[in-house]
């Protein structure tokens, strides 16, 4: 099977002087040794995926609920294989849409205890996987892992179940090579990050003693920003979705007995949503343009091309041209706004007369990272009601927010930083890319509210991986380094000295 080749971001010089060497990786050190177990365990720890991407753990499906409790059994039995004593912390009953009562999916606490005078890191994971079908255009069943060249595919591969079980081969390889795990560990694993985290901050809170000694707070989930270069993400921007809903009658009827004699609601919602950006992609609600000052010592130094980027994707054009400064500094600090889908239209492929009598427009604003939710929800409710009054038109408009991601950002001169840096230079022969993640991820700034800890991300998968809406995918080659990656981590997290060991500032992100 063919490997990955990396790429050195700049010059040799530039990554020895990013990141600090220590003396653990020597022809016989334990580190060594810990990369070489990976590797020679590497059917087992494929297997093991494929086991646990057999089970369908939507969230989102209530009658998905019998798998999740499957997979959560088997997370339970692979944790005690590896000495984690885990326990399944019961969340009560959950409403559904129906109005009927289910069972909310049990959030596994473990623990991972060798030495007090240790430092504790806690590993937060999650089970559950969006929604995916075959006819969605999956050229695999989602939930039979299937081997394709070098490339893994499944739903949850990369984002939720391959980083999470990379943790416990890290752990594993500890085990196998004889070397004695240098930090202690709390796991975290929930189940319904999908829907909200609902539930883990209850947990955080009612068990609160199980996380006093932690240190900090560490996931591996999302992407990197390039293909081959690795990412360290140190913040989130917010995200705020709605739901804009037009109606125009009381049911819905047919163009050829009703066309013309009406003001149809699909029209109406049409001239709304057009009217929240421009052709450049800015959004045009007051106050939402250039709030938040770009980091563009990140900027720089991030390993990404544009060009090769668009390629990928086969977009006609780009909005941003050439210029990677300025599609970074988009992605990840300036608002946009992305529109998801329109529920109440014809989205058949038959052809069809209907009127539809309510229809609902989806979409999401992401934040600057600055940006309070509430003034933006403010604004965009005085920029609709505007453009509403110069329509004109008589039907009944209600924007809703149906949910709000806090942005978060971490402590980036900290050990724990010093450590993940220190880790992918090791594993990957390249520094990191320092990623203010375009993304929302609502689990950190729960762990920051609740624990008050400082909170580190490490993708495991490239940029290329599907994505999430079909073909999600990674390199067996990203799998097994991302394991080698964390077992790293750990190590280089015992070794730091916090009173004399720092990262670099050169492509560091200003605290």
């Amino acid at each position: 099977m063919s490997k990955l080749n990396f790429t050195v971001v700049d010059a040799d010089e530039l990554a020895k002087k990013a990141v600090t060497r220590s003396s653990s990786f020597g022809p016989n050190s334990p580190l060594k040794r810990l990369f070489q177990m990976v590797v020679i365990k590497r059917e087992c720890y494929i297997n093991d995926l494929w086991e646990l991407v057999g089970h369908e753990t939507v969230s989102t499906r209530d009658e998905k609920r019998d798998d999740m409790r499957r997979a959560i059994d088997w997370l339970l039995k692979r944790l005690a294989a590896i000495d984690v004593v885990a326990f399944g912390e019961h969340l009560g009953m959950q409403m559904t849409d129906e109005y009927q009562p289910i069972p909310m999916p049990r959030v596994i606490i473990g623990v991972l205890v060798h030495s007090p005078s240790k430092p504790t890191i806690l590993v937060y994971g999650n089970l559950d996987v969006e929604e995916a079908v075959v006819g969605d255009g999956w050229g695999t069943d989602p939930f039979v892992m299937t081997e394709i060249g070098e490339y893994l595919y499944g739903r949850g591969v990369a984002m939720d179940k391959g980083p999470l079980l990379c943790w416990l081969n890290a752990i594993q390889a500890y085990m196998d090579a004889g070397v004695r795990l240098p930090v202690n560990i709390v796991f975290v694993i929930e189940s319904m990050a999908h829907c909200g985290s609902l539930g883990l901050e209850t947990v955080l809170k009612e068990r609160i003693s199980f996380f006093r000694n932690v240190s900090c707070v560490v996931m591996a989930t999302r992407r990197w920003q390039s293909a081959t270069t690795p990412g360290l993400i140190y913040g989130s921007r917010g995200l705020i979705y709605y739901h804009l809903e037009v109606q125009c009658c009381n049911r819905d009827l047919s163009s050829f007995e009703h066309g013309g004699t009406l003001f149809e609601a699909l029209p109406d919602l049409f001239y709304l949503l057009s009217c929240l950006t421009d052709p450049q992609l800015n959004v045009l609600i007051e106050g939402t343009a250039h709030a938040h000052p770009v980091d563009m010592n990140t900027v720089r130094c991030a390993d990404f091309s544009y060009e090769e980027f668009g390629d990928n994707l086969l977009v006609p054009r780009l909005p941003n041209r050439r210029h990677k400064h300025l599609a970074l500094a988009k992605n990840w600090a300036m608002p946009h706004l992305s529109i998801h889908g329109i529920e109440g239209a014809n989205s058949e492929a038959d052809v069809r007369f209907v009127i539809p009598h309510k229809v609902i427009g989806k979409f999401s604003i992401a934040l600057a990272p600055n940006q309070r939710p509430e003034d933006v929800t403010k604004a965009l409710q005085k920029h609709l009601g505007q453009v509403w009054l110069q329509r004109a038109s008589p039907n009944k408009m209600m924007l809703c927010e149906k949910f709000v991601i806090p942005s978060w950002s971490g402590r980036c001169n900290s050990p724990e930083y010093l450590a993940a840096t220190r880790a992918m230079s090791k594993t990957y022969n390249v520094k990191p890319n320092f990623i203010r993640d375009g993304g929302s991820l609502l689990a950190p700034s729960i762990f920051q509210r609740v624990l008050k800890k400082n909170v580190v991300v490490l993708p495991i998968a490239e940029n290329d991986i599907g994505g999430s809406p079909v073909n999600e995918r990674i390199s067996v080659d990203n799998y097994i380094k991302g394991s080698q990656m964390l077992a790293a981590f750990m190590w280089e997290y015992a070794q730091t000295n916090p009173e004399s060991d720092f990262v670099d500032g050169m492509c560091m992100p200003k605290d």
